[in-house]
């Protein structure tokens, strides 16, 4: 069963999965692009390389957050497509259809995971650093891959749900906005979505491990 589902799901997911996998091997390595021997450059280099690569590492949580997404709410697609019927036909009970769902999408967010692990060991072979700096290929893949099952595991969740929690979901965010607007125009400064935001990405809020400093290259 778990074979049947990753090839149905391979096959409708294949470019996604393909995309994002050549995207996260080429993140890291946009941080070799601006200098490669380092060992006897400049302080001032350094420091002008270092900030040009952490603002390449500005990205990979963003693409830990989009393979996250996507993923999440393609392993569904097929189920809303059919209203679920597929689903309902199988003799499984509910909570393991959704495990072998889970498993599934799990599978295939293996892939871009282990790009951006050969991606960071293959910058951080092709740059010579200078005494002082190292290079942390195995944090950042470990960190990535931790990103990227959160928000997988977050937008899975809430690709189970029906047609009107999502409508429910749709209208709070609007709810939120509409609040803004409100007391904005009555003169306060209080910003409700500002607020939400921050308890989503501060500890422990679910979207805290994307927060942060991303460097492949540090002290």
């Amino acid at each position: 069963m778990y074979r049947e589902m990753l090839r149905m799901q391979w096959r409708s997911s294949i470019a996604i999965v393909a995309v994002l996998t050549v995207v996260a091997f080429a993140a890291p390595l946009m941080t070799v692009v601006y200098g490669a021997n380092l060992g006897q450059a400049t302080s001032y280099t350094v420091a002008s390389w270092l900030t040009a690569a952490a603002s390449v590492g500005v990205a990979i949580p963003v693409i830990a957050l989009i393979i996250g997404v996507l993923l999440g709410m393609s392993v569904w697609s097929a189920d809303h497509l059919g209203h679920h019927v597929y689903a309902m036909s199988l003799p499984l009970p509910r909570w393991q259809y959704v495990l072998l769902r889970f498993g599934v999408g799990l599978t295939l967010l293996a892939a871009p995971v282990a790009a951006v692990a050969a991606g960071a060991l293959l910058a951080t072979a092709a740059v010579e650093l200078p005494a002082g700096l190292h290079a942390y290929p195995a944090p950042l893949a470990v960190r990535f891959a931790a990103a990227a099952l959160v928000c997988y595991s977050l937008f899975f969740a809430l690709s189970t749900a029906t047609r009107r929690v999502a409508l429910a979901l749709l209208g709070t965010l609007g709810g939120f906005a509409l609040s803004d607007l409100l007391l904005a125009a009555l003169g306060s400064n209080t910003v409700v979505v500002e607020t939400a935001f921050r308890v989503l990405t501060t500890w422990p809020g679910p979207l805290a491990i994307l927060m942060g400093r991303w460097a492949l290259f540090d002290v």
